[in-house]
């Protein structure tokens, strides 16, 4: 039991290839939101509003964001969770994150982090259908050919060769096997963050997220 425990609450391996991000909250808050914003060229009315407060059906919950969008005819909307952490991010807050999901009958929720996710924490996404992203630098992902292994390019190097300052992978599971897949994201290249906002949902039916997004009616 002791040994299962420690497996969950150890950093999961496949996040552990890239170092953290030496990010600062105002940058790591606008990598999130201009990620965010970046599927507006394959989404439509895509919208991002930072330190939002729903209503659920237990009450209100203020959220680090929420992300909108249209897709299909249907409205949708996204939870999203920043973390700028050190240590590994544990299970029980991407549970929370599962639970508002449910409680306001949103679409989606989205965890970015500086931090690792615990293994426990991972497996509970997966399950769940809530994508995880680690930050890193963009020069980190620098690949030579070399034997050796070279020190990482400096920021100043990496941004004349075209790498984005900072980037994330995504980690969500793969709907054949329930191995990990990784992907990126990046203001870049968003048509990855886009297939995984409009795959899976939660227990709220489409017509249900329809409902909750719509504006209350008044007579007239």
């Amino acid at each position: 039991m002791n040994n299962e425990r420690h497996a969950e609450d150890a950093p999961a391996f496949e996040m552990l290839r890239y170092p953290a991000a030496d990010i600062t909250a105002a940058e790591f808050e606008e990598y999130v939101v201009e990620t965010l914003r970046s599927v507006h060229k394959e989404l439509d009315n895509v919208e991002v509003t930072l330190h939002d407060v729903l209503q659920g059906v237990d009450g209100s919950y203020d959220m680090d964001g929420t992300m909108t969008f249209e897709s299909g005819g249907m409205k949708f909307r996204v939870l999203v969770e920043a973390k700028r952490h050190s240590h590994p991010i544990k299970r029980d807050i991407v549970q929370i994150l599962h639970q508002k999901i449910l409680s306001t009958g949103s679409h989606k929720g989205v965890i970015f982090s500086t931090a690792p996710f615990q293994r426990g924490a991972l497996d509970y996404a997966k399950i769940h259908s809530i994508a995880l992203v680690v930050v890193t630098e963009g020069r980190y992902t620098y690949v030579t050919r070399s034997i050796t292994k070279p020190p990482p390019l400096t920021r100043e190097l990496a941004r004349a060769m075209g790498f984005p300052e900072f980037t994330g992978h995504i980690y969500t599971a793969n709907p054949e096997t329930g191995a990990t897949n990784v992907s990126i994201a990046s203001q870049e290249y968003p048509s990855y963050l886009t297939k995984i906002l409009v795959s899976g949902t939660q227990s709220a039916s489409a017509g249900q997220l329809r409902s909750t997004l719509e504006e209350p009616q008044t007579d007239g």
